[in-house]
């Protein structure tokens, strides 16, 4: 009897909490696959879950029977500013939230407005310590839960918010069951390396190293997938060594899991304190990892789940990715040591849980906090 009890409280509570989801574009397209499995979960769960996202973001690949989406603002000119707040209070006064969770730092203003507006607590996920100071400010002031992806992350941000308000929720992935690594002996190993090319100084001994690879005669193809003010010059320098038969650019592609199901290595290469999320998706295809020795994910460890080099040094990108290459075997153990990470680590259902569990709890927090 005691058991039933639990079971239809927990059923009660589950149906209580009505996360509402705010991003801006660039975090929509950063953590699209992510936020898809969050949404599965959140519909798996049967938890009325909505989202306030800006026009084209991406969100063809978040359409689940129970979620809506509003679209805001409607009309992009500062003078409408005022009639797009009312008309989005008026949408999100229908869906009756019960939490607001923003993502990215982004939109922070936003999920702060309407937080307040409905008397309802914010809770934020961070994947970056690069925040800036009047974010930090209203953050710290305004938001009771900050959710990282990683202890590093967590390390970071210490210095700017109470050790309390801040904890770790892994990203959650379905891993395949297959190994992608090496899976086929009648292509050529093929890299890829899924990035903003912001500058080309942090590409750069990249492309020396592929470029020393190729002389030395190994034989791979590189895709270098993602946009930036770098683009140029990356290609620039493509044409003038010699590579566009091993490297070639592609924008975005989704989804990203179907497209990492077709290499063999991911270069994670972005050594700026951001969790990449792409790298979870890569690893879940069963691709084996490639990173940056300051990456902030540890999970990637280097010669069990990984193998790391210094990102300003030509010489240890250049003898990693030989490393690879010339021993399929390892890099395929490697590739299937990670994704035997993500099964017992990085579960959807375990994420899922973990955020209801910190939605029902803030919600707890602020009643007491704040009695009617």
């Amino acid at each position: 009897m005691l058991q039933d009890e639990t079971i239809t409280e927990s059923s009660d509570q589950t149906e209580m909490i009505r996360p509402l989801i705010i991003s801006d574009r660039d975090t929509v397209s950063q953590y699209c696959p992510s936020l898809k499995h969050l949404l599965f979960g959140f519909e798996a769960q049967e938890v009325s879950c909505s989202m306030v996202v800006p026009p084209a973001s991406d969100i063809e690949f978040l359409l689940f029977p129970r979620v809506k989406i509003i679209e805001h603002p409607l009309l992009r000119f500062p003078l409408f500013y005022r009639q797009n707040q009312k008309s989005l209070f008026e949408r999100i006064e229908e869906l009756k939230p019960s939490i607001v969770h923003c993502f990215g730092t982004a939109k922070v203003m936003l999920a702060k407005s309407i937080a307040e507006h409905f008397a309802i607590p914010a809770v934020i996920s961070i994947n970056s310590a690069h925040i800036a100071l009047l974010h930090r400010h209203i953050i710290d002031k305004n938001f009771e839960k900050i959710i990282v992806p990683s202890d590093c992350v967590a390390d970071s941000l210490k210095k700017y918010f109470s050790q309390e308000k801040i904890t770790r929720v892994n990203i959650g992935t379905f891993v395949d069951e297959a190994c992608s690594c090496f899976s086929s002996d009648n292509t050529l190993p093929s890299m890829i390396v899924s990035c903003r090319f912001d500058r080309f100084s942090d590409f750069e001994p990249l492309l020396n190293a592929i470029r020393h690879l190729t002389v030395d005669g190994n034989e791979f193809i590189v895709s270098l997938m993602g946009q930036g003010k770098a683009e140029k010059q990356i290609r620039e320098f493509i044409n003038q060594t010699g590579l566009i038969q091993t490297i070639n650019i592609t924008p975005l592609m989704r989804p990203l899991r179907s497209i990492f199901r077709g290499c063999d290595i991911y270069i994670h290469s972005d050594y700026m304190g951001d969790f990449d999320p792409a790298m979870i998706e890569a690893a879940g295809a069963g691709l084996a990892v490639a990173a940056d020795k300051n990456n902030v994910a540890e999970f990637l460890q280097d010669g069990t789940t990984a193998v790391l080099f210094d990102g300003s040094d030509e010489l240890s990108i250049y003898s990693t990715l030989q490393k690879l290459l010339e021993n399929k075997i390892m890099a395929k153990t490697l590739a299937s040591n990670l994704q035997n990470y993500l099964r017992s680590n990085n579960s959807v259902s375990t994420m899922v849980s973990d955020l209801l569990k910190i939605y029902s709890e803030t919600a707890k927090h602020s009643l007491s906090a704040n009695p009617l």
